[in-house]
C-alpha cells in the first residue's frame, strides 16, 4: 500500500509541474488527419465511382454503402446528404447520385435522436485542444440541435466518412427526392470493394506497386489464382515521425501465406488501390491453440498473453480458452455472436511515442463479433463492429460503430501496424441470447449496443462543448464498462417491475432461458463488486445518468486535479480493466477467443510493440 501511495503522489506531482510548464499558450499544430490528406490518394475523388471492377475478383463492402455529406443547416428538416457507392440490385440506378439520408419517424428513435441532440458551442478547451492538433468537428461549431447522424457526417473537416447502412428503407419524399431512412446509426467503413489475395512481390524497390495472386474458389487456395498488379500505397510518418502502416515486405509477413482481405477502389487508371488490411488468418474459427485446463488459462493471461512481445513484432496469435470444455471450436457456430473486449498497447523502438500522463499505454473499449460465412472463401469466419469511445484525437478516428478494417485495419489511422492489440471474444449465452417471456422480449446485447451509440454520439459532439478528451482523471475505460454495467441493471429493474416476467421465471425454474436470466443477473453482481471498488463503474451512476467521464470536462485548476488523480488513479488503466472484465467472464464459465496481433502487415524497424501493463494488482 505505501508504494501505492508514493507511486500516486510522484504521478500527481508529475502531473503538475507538466501543467505549470505548459500552461503557456499553445502553438498551433499539424494534425496526423491533415498530413494524409496532403496525399491525393487520401481523397474520396481519387477513386470516379464510376470505374468497372472485376466483380469476380472483388465484391461490395455492404449492400448499402457510401459518404456522408454535411447539409447546409436546415431547422425544419434535419437530414444528411449521402453518396451512394453501393446499392442492392434493385437499386443500382441510385450509385452514384447523391441522396438524402434521415431518420425514421418512429418513436423510440425519435426519443433517442432528442437525447442525443445537442446545441454545439466550443469552449476555450475545444478551441485549446483543436489548436494543439486535435481532430475536431468546427464545421459543427455554433449549430443548434446536431443530431447523431449530423454529428457523424461533420466530424472531420472534409466530407470524408464513408458508412454503411443497416436495411433503410428507400422512398420518394412529396418533392420527388429520393430519400433513404435509417432507424439505427450506420457503421464507418472503408473502401468501397473487398477482395482476398496473396501478395507475391513489389514491383520494383521505388513503386508502391505489388503483384497479388486472388484467391481461387476452385483450389480453395490460391493456386492458379488470378494475378493482378495493384497499389498498396506507403503512408506518410504522422507527426511523430511514425508512419501508420507500412508496405516494407508486406509478402514477408507470417499472415501473408493465409491471405489478406484488401478492401479499396479502383482510381481513374483502373488500378485497385488498397486503403485497408485484414488478415485472414486472425479472423477464421480455427484457433492456433487451445487451453481448457483453468490454471493454464490463469497463467497464459499472466505469464503468455502479452510475453515475449518485442519476439513477436509482426506476428499474431488465436488463443481459444474453454474452461473444462470439451470439442470447444465446434461450441462457436454459423450465426453465434460474442462480446469483444478491445485493448491496444503502445510504440517503442527508435521512434518510440511520447511519454504522457498515463503511467502505461493503453486502450480500452467494446465490440461485437459475429460467426459469418465468408462471401469470398464459404468458410466461417470472425466478423467484428467496434463501438470506439473514443475522444477527439489527431487521427480524426471517429466515436461510434466501426469495422474492424476501418478502425484496425486502415493504412492510414489504423494500429495493426503500428501497435500490439488484444481483442478478446467472449461467448456468453446469457448476454447473447435474445430472451422471450410470454411475448415481453429482452436482448442484452441490443440494450448493450443501443447505450453504447447513445455515449459514442454524446463524444462525437462533446455533450455540445465540441470537446471529448482523455485527462488525468478520465478515460474510455469507466465510461465503456458503465455502459455494460448500467445495460445489466436496467434489465434487472426492468423484470422487477414486470410481474409477467416474474412469473414466467417462477414457472419455469428449469428452463434455459430462466437458467440464463439468473446467470446474467449473477454476472451483474459479480461487476459491481469487482468494477465499483476500483473506481471503473460507478453504483450511483442512474443519479448522474447525464454525466460522461470523456464528455464532462471541467477546467478544474490544477489542486482539484490533483486531488482528482489521488481518487481514480486506477480507473484509468486500460489494461486493468481488461484483466478484471476478462476474469469475471471466465468465472462465470464463458468462453474466450483472443486475437492477438503485433505490429501486423509491412515491416518497419523504426517501432517496436510495448505491452499494456497495469501496476500495483
Amino acid at each position: 500500500m505505501t508504494n501505492v501511495i508514493i507511486f500516486v503522489v510522484c504521478l500527481t506531482i508529475g502531473f503538475i509541474l507538466a501543467r505549470l510548464i505548459t500552461k503557456k499558450s499553445v502553438q498551433t499544430k499539424s494534425s496526423n488527419y491533415k498530413i494524409n490528406s496532403n496525399s491525393p490518394l487520401f481523397h474520396s475523388d481519387y477513386y470516379p465511382i464510376n470505374v468497372e471492377i472485376n466483380r469476380q475478383l472483388y465484391q461490395p463492402v455492404a449492400e448499402w454503402s457510401g459518404r456522408l455529406i454535411l447539409s447546409t443547416e436546415n431547422n425544419h428538416q434535419r437530414f444528411v446528404e449521402f453518396e451512394v457507392q453501393n446499392a442492392p440490385d434493385s437499386h443500382m440506378h441510385l450509385i452514384g447520385k447523391v441522396v438524402k439520408l434521415t431518420w425514421s419517424n418512429d418513436q423510440k428513435v425519435q426519443e433517442y435522436v432528442k437525447r442525443v441532440s445537442f446545441d454545439v458551442n466550443f469552449t476555450k478547451q475545444a478551441k485549446k485542444s483543436h489548436q494543439a492538433g486535435k481532430v475536431h468537428p468546427v464545421r459543427l461549431d455554433g449549430r443548434s440541435q446536431v443530431d447523431p447522424l449530423e454529428s457523424l457526417a461533420g466530424a472531420r473537416p472534409m466530407d470524408d466518412v464513408c458508412v454503411m447502412l443497416l436495411q433503410p428503407q428507400v422512398e420518394t419524399n412529396a418533392l420527388g427526392e429520393t430519400q433513404l431512412i435509417i432507424d439505427c446509426e450506420p457503421v464507418q467503413i472503408l473502401g468501397r470493394f473487398v477482395g482476398l489475395v496473396k501478395i507475391k512481390a513489389r514491383i520494383d524497390s521505388e513503386s508502391d506497386l505489388f503483384r497479388v495472386c486472388h484467391y481461387n474458389k476452385v483450389t480453395q487456395n490460391f493456386e492458379r489464382g488470378i494475378e493482378e498488379i495493384l497499389c498498396i500505397p506507403q503512408v506518410p510518418q504522422d507527426i511523430q515521425g511514425v508512419a501508420r502502416s507500412s508496405n516494407k515486405d508486406i509478402e514477408k509477413s507470417p499472415a501473408n501465406s493465409q491471405g489478406w482481405y484488401i478492401y479499396g477502389a479502383a482510381n481513374a487508371d483502373k488500378t485497385f488501390v488498397v486503403q485497408a488490411i485484414e488478415p485472414r488468418a486472425l479472423f477464421k474459427v480455427e484457433p492456433q491453440k487451445v487451453i481448457v485446463k483453468q490454471q493454464k488459462i490463469l497463467e497464459y493471461f499472466k505469464y503468455e498473453m502479452w510475453g515475449n512481445i518485442k519476439l513477436q513484432k509482426g506476428n499474431y496469435q488465436t488463443v481459444l480458452l474453454a474452461p473444462n470444455a470439451e470439442n470447444a471450436v465446434s461450441q462457436w457456430k454459423l450465426g453465434d455472436k460474442a462480446l469483444v473486449i478491445h485493448l491496444f498497447g503502445g510504440i517503442g523502438g527508435e521512434k518510440a511515442e511520447a511519454a504522457s500522463w498515463l503511467p502505461v499505454p493503453g486502450h480500452f473499449s467494446y465490440g461485437i463479433a459475429q460467426v459469418v460465412r465468408d462471401r469470398i472463401t464459404d468458410e466461417l469466419r470472425f466478423d467484428i463492429i467496434y463501438y470506439q469511445v473514443y475522444c477527439h484525437n489527431p487521427e480524426a478516428v471517429i466515436s461510434g460503430s466501426l469495422t474492424w478494417a476501418a478502425y484496425m485495419g486502415s493504412l492510414w489511422r489504423g494500429w495493426l501496424g503500428t501497435r500490439p492489440v488484444a481483442d478478446i471474444l467472449v461467448k456468453y449465452e446469457p448476454i447473447t441470447t435474445d430472451y422471450d417471456f410470454d411475448g415481453v422480449k429482452l436482448s442484452p446485447l441490443t440494450e448493450f449496443i443501443e447505450e453504447l451509440r447513445e455515449i459514442t454520439a454524446r463524444y462525437r459532439v462533446g455533450d455540445g462543448t465540441g470537446a471529448s478528451l482523455i485527462t488525468p482523471t478520465a478515460s474510455c475505460v469507466q465510461d465503456s464498462n458503465q455502459a455494460l454495467y448500467s445495460t445489466i441493471y436496467d434489465i434487472q429493474r426492468f423484470v422487477e417491475s414486470k410481474p409477467t416476467i416474474r412469473e414466467w421465471l417462477q414457472n419455469h425454474p428449469k428452463d434455459q432461458q430462466t437458467q440464463y436470466f439468473n446467470e446474467l443477473i449473477s454476472l451483474g453482481n459479480s461487476l459491481e463488486k469487482q468494477l465499483v471498488p476500483l473506481g471503473i463503474v460507478r453504483r450511483d451512476w442512474q443519479k448522474n445518468a447525464k454525466d460522461l467521464f470523456g464528455t464532462n470536462n471541467k477546467n478544474d485548476n490544477i489542486i482539484t486535479t490533483a486531488i482528482k488523480m489521488l481518487r481514480s488513479w486506477r480507473t484509468v488503466l486500460p489494461k486493468r480493466a481488461q484483466d478484471e472484465t476478462a476474469k469475471i467472464f471466465l468465472k462465470q464459465q464463458a468462453r474466450l477467443w483472443v486475437l492477438r496481433t503485433n505490429q501486423v502487415g509491412g515491416f518497419d524497424d523504426t517501432i517496436l510493440p510495448v505491452a499494456p501493463t497495469t501496476i500495483f494488482k
